[in-house]
């Protein structure tokens, strides 16, 4: 049922930011509230330890992405909120299997692109900068004209399915 309700609660959220660009704060809590009803549920007073703990990992393991303009706070808030339903060991997979799936798409969409040149350059130039001086700094838009906007919910979600699907063994090992 948790699934059912998680699944229902990621479409609604990739539906939304493929119209307006933005995850609803509303969805975001609503998926907060079902996620420690479920812990408390599951878990009695330790379940909202483990709420507060996975919705915190997304938060202190994503802060430089969002910080370098590479992730949005909808998209950190969306791994919060799946945290908040399952575990640990399957929240890190879903971000691992969602940034995978990203990647993949990245690339087709580079591939496809008539500018990737100029793009690649600009992204080897941004992260040259950044080795270089240690200074983390918003990547910049400008590099990139005709920049198109990713939607990162929707490899969130196919990358939430494909973490429930097909389970990485390594990271069940006892984490919560």
């Amino acid at each position: 049922m948790k699934t059912a309700l998680l699944f229902g609660l990621l479409i609604t959220a990739a539906v939304q930011d493929l119209k307006s660009g933005k995850i609803s704060n509303r969805l975001i809590v609503t998926g907060l509230m079902i996620g420690v009803a479920i812990q408390v549920t599951e878990y009695r007073v330790w379940g909202v330890y483990y709420f507060l703990r996975n919705i915190s990992v997304p938060v202190i393991l994503l802060y430089l992405l969002f910080q370098m303009h590479v992730l949005g706070a909808g998209d950190i808030k969306l791994f919060s909120m799946i945290g908040s339903i399952l575990t640990t060991g399957e929240l890190l997979q879903c971000m691992a299997y969602s940034f995978l799936t990203a990647g993949a798409a990245a690339v087709l969409f580079l591939a496809a692109d008539a500018d990737r040149r100029q793009k690649l350059r600009c992204a080897g130039s941004y992260l040259f900068h950044m080795l270089r001086t240690g200074e983390i700094k918003p990547y910049p838009l400008a590099c990139e004209p005709g920049r198109y906007r990713f939607a990162f919910s929707v490899p969130i979600l196919f990358g939430t399915a494909a973490a429930l699907q097909f389970p990485l063994s390594y990271w069940n090992g006892g984490v919560y």
